[in-house]
């Protein structure tokens, strides 16, 4: 039962990545026609928006004082992620930053030692190793590797994101998964909202952005924020942050594909033999029975 468990919520991640996977070039066409904030914080604030909407029963039911704390401690770290993750773009190459956005796998193990006090196998780390070895392959085997303040902004944005998958997983168990995906797309909706203020941007008339460019944001907004984190949340309340992590490492597989059926970008045959590494190593982990040792869940 446990390991039928442990795919079905594996499958949630999947998922996840797969409307991310999408969304990743959708998104560098949406973002082509608005300011960089303020569209920002429009997407995080519709998803929020969509959520309260459809699920208020339960996210309000949910807001007791023990979650504001590791509430917005998680969601201040989504924003933190999100926003470094993003502008790791103006300074670094794709392929670099698709590299290093795969390094969650690679902290998340370390993290669940000192936060949640456990000990994952050391098997674990084999589908860990071949996800890594893929991820180099699909994103920088054709070309070279430096490393300077963007390659910087890349590993710190990973390395947040491997705290919100561990916090989540620690603190799920006894909050709102519904509230928490709300909570965190309208905490980084409101900061980037701040930032595009200060900024001094300003959004297009209605009538001069693109219907598409509309419905990138729409997609983005319910998609890629409101669905995308309720996913990651119902999943990480029973999944270990190491396992989460790993499986996020499917989204660069997913943005070649969408890519290649929207942009036209095709992969080299180095590029698909490692996204065919990396989803090898993400269903050896996902059928390896459930085992920790040493510590606590």
């Amino acid at each position: 039962m446990k390991q039928r468990s442990s795919l079905f919520y594996g499958a949630l991640i999947l998922i996840q990545n797969i409307l991310l996977g999408i969304g990743n070039p959708i998104a560098k066409y949406g973002m082509s026609s608005f300011p960089f904030f303020l569209y920002v914080s429009v997407r995080f604030l519709l998803g929020c928006l969509f959520l309260v909407l459809i699920f208020h029963r339960r996210i309000f039911a949910g807001m007791k004082a023990s979650f504001w704390k590791p509430g917005t401690l998680i969601s201040a770290l989504t924003a933190g992620a999100y926003i470094l993750g993003t502008l790791t773009f103006k300074y670094t190459t794709a392929t670099s930053a698709g590299f290093l956005f795969a390094l969650p796998v690679i902290f998340t193990p370390f993290l669940m030692r000192f936060v949640s006090k456990v000990k994952i196998a050391k098997k674990k780390y084999i589908p860990i190793l071949v996800v890594v070895a893929g991820t180099y392959l699909l994103c920088c085997g054709s070309g070279g590797f430096t490393f300077g303040p963007g390659e910087a902004m890349a590993v710190a944005s990973s390395f947040l994101v491997a705290c919100v998958f561990e916090f989540s997983s620690l603190h799920l168990g006894q909050m709102e998964p519904l509230l928490l995906a709300a909570y965190q797309a309208g905490f980084t909706g409101a900061v980037c909202l701040v930032l595009g203020i200060a900024s001094k941007e300003a959004m297009p008339a209605f009538t001069d952005v693109p219907a598409a460019a509309w419905g990138a944001l729409l997609y983005l907004g319910i998609g890629c924020t409101g669905i995308s984190y309720c996913l990651q949340n119902f999943a990480l309340s029973r999944l270990d942050s190491t396992k989460a992590a790993l499986i996020m490492c499917s989204q660069p597989v997913f943005t070649a594909a969408a890519s290649f059926l929207l942009l036209d970008e095709r992969m080299a045959g180095l590029q698909i033999t490692g996204a065919a590494i990396i989803m090898a190593g993400i269903i050896y982990a996902n059928v390896m029975p459930e085992h920790r040792t040493g510590g606590t869940p």
